[in-house]
């Protein structure tokens, strides 16, 4: 914990009072905040945060459910046809799936710096409605290379909604509460394999009607929706706090710009806020960012594998294609209930790798117990039991992981780089994760279940071990040096260019 987040909370001392003395006359922005920092707290605190929580995340939550809803509904489209209309084979499906973690992987990074200069309000909208319009065309699909290109074009539009939704909570929300409400947000996407499995068992039911497999129906009918859920949210969307009009006096604004500029900057060595490719190539350089980028691709590789193949594990323990896409749907209320409490456990806690190895240990073993019993009649009930847990698992660790790489990294334009790079790590893991689970191997999977379970035991369970020692090894070198030589040795300036390298700055672990 840094030095003025524990001044905020009111763990004051006598050398803490002397450095911000210090800074004071050194750095007016940073003696205002001190000032306002006093002024918001108690009852005046409870009713800012409360009033963001009400306006910015549920709509976050609705836009991200909505856009995420395709990498959820493609494997319920298999089940009523879309393989056998577009005169797909088994390899072809698989590619098609890869295809779309290809491009997703690529546009993350454009898309989060677009909306670190437009705006969320102007960029996510848009993205939105375009991939609403994409799932619509890809209802009308007959052949093999629209389907491709449609894949190829959803990657490209889908890819900047989770890091401009994470990057857009991170200028509302402190380091103390931003994993909680990512959390809570990030149930969007988890939900929306709820949501599209239990949409598709309802659409399912006019599989045929005028002529048309059921699948058809589930695209174009959650297309239109998500292109109006867009087109609203241009009018409706909240932006940046200093881009709010109506609901936040001007203080609340300069307060919330102050407050997000030194609680992510190290303290008094404030965050830079401007935009400088500078900033983009160090996080390229960053090791934080490619340790986190390999527990990512693990995660991913096993989360996107076992997602996509969800309704057909499901099926092939014995229940027709219409009762798998309902129960498919309670893994993901399950693991709903998971995600919102890591992340307030990892808020109220501070333990960030722990909300990554106990998760992961979790979804290990639900893994393992589906690949012991997904064969056998007589278990049903303990495979489908484990479906849930490992769901439980696996998406506790995407928002964990983006929360992570944006503590340690200081300044606005430096951690939506940081953050777009992870999530291209893990948008990478897709791809063979799509590939995993053979269709031949069914109902065993041992390709995609042995896959899941490595992946998982080294990238999410010994790597996240060696960056929490990592970061506490950075941490007590820092410590050890006095805030007066520091003060001595650095101008403000000179610590704001440095950022999470500053001595001032210490890392989340």
């Amino acid at each position: 914990m840094s030095d003025l987040e524990r001044q905020y909370s009111g763990e004051k001392s006598i050398a803490q009072t002397k450095v911000h003395d210090d800074h004071e006359n050194e750095d007016p922005e940073y003696a205002e905040y001190l000032v306002l920092a006093e002024e918001y707290t108690g009852d005046k605190m409870k009713r800012l945060t409360r009033a963001i929580d009400f306006r910015v995340v549920p709509q976050l939550i609705f836009i991200y459910m909505l856009s995420y809803i395709d990498r959820a509904n493609v494997g319920n489209a298999r089940l009523f046809g879309a393989q056998t209309d577009t005169g797909l084979s088994d390899t072809d499906w698989n590619i098609g799936l890869s295809l779309l973690f290809i491009t997703f992987a690529c546009f993350g990074l454009p898309s989060n710096l677009l909306v670190k200069r437009f705006g969320p309000k102007i960029v996510l909208p848009t993205l939105l409605m375009c991939v609403g319009g994409i799932l619509i065309g890809a209802g009308c699909c007959n052949n093999r290379a629209s389907w491709f290109a449609l894949r190829i074009l959803l990657g490209a539009f889908e890819a900047g909604m989770y890091p401009g939704c994470t990057y857009t909570l991170t200028t509302w929300y402190t380091p103390s509460q931003i994993h909680s409400r990512t959390s809570i947000y990030y149930l969007g996407g988890v939900l929306s394999g709820a949501f599209s499995g239990i949409l598709a068992y309802g659409i399912g039911r006019l599989d045929y009607t005028w002529g048309f497999r059921g699948w058809r129906f589930i695209y174009v009918i959650e297309g239109l929706i998500t292109f109006v859920v867009g087109l609203i949210a241009i009018f409706t969307l909240q932006d940046t706090p200093a881009k709010t009009k109506g609901w936040l006096s001007e203080t609340d604004k300069r307060f919330l710009h102050l407050r997000n500029k030194f609680m992510y900057g190290g303290g008094s060595a404030k965050g830079k806020d401007g935009f400088r490719w500078t900033d983009v190539l160090q996080a390229i350089k960053s090791v934080h960012t490619w340790i986190l980028c390999l527990i990512a691709i693990c995660n991913t590789m096993a989360l996107y594998g076992f997602s996509l193949s969800l309704p057909t594990i499901v099926k092939n323990m014995g229940f027709t294609a219409a009762d798998a896409q309902g129960l498919s749907a309670p893994p993901y209320v399950f693991a709903s209930i998971c995600v919102v409490a890591s992340g307030f456990f990892s808020d109220k806690y501070r333990l960030r790798a722990a909300t990554i190895i106990v998760p992961s240990f979790f979804a290990f073993v639900g893994i393992l117990t589906c690949y012991l019993t997904v064969h056998l009649p007589n278990l049903v009930a303990l495979s489908y039991i484990a479906t849930c847990v490992a769901a439980g698992g696996l998406y506790c660790l995407t928002p964990a992981l983006t929360v992570w790489i944006g503590l340690n990294s200081a300044g606005q334009t430096k951690r939506a780089a940081a953050i777009s790079i992870v999530f291209f790590a893990a948008a990478i893991g897709g791809v063979p994760g799509s590939y995993i689970y053979i269709a031949k191997e069914a109902p065993r999977y041992p390709t995609g279940f042995g896959t899941s379970l490595a992946v998982l035991g080294f990238g999410n369970l010994i790597v996240p071990a060696f960056y929490w020692w990592f970061c506490g090894r950075q941490n007590s070198k820092r410590e050890a040096m006095s805030k007066e030589q520091i003060l001595a040795n650095h101008s403000q300036d000179e610590l704001a260019a440095l950022g999470d390298l500053s001595p001032l700055y210490r890392y989340e672990r």
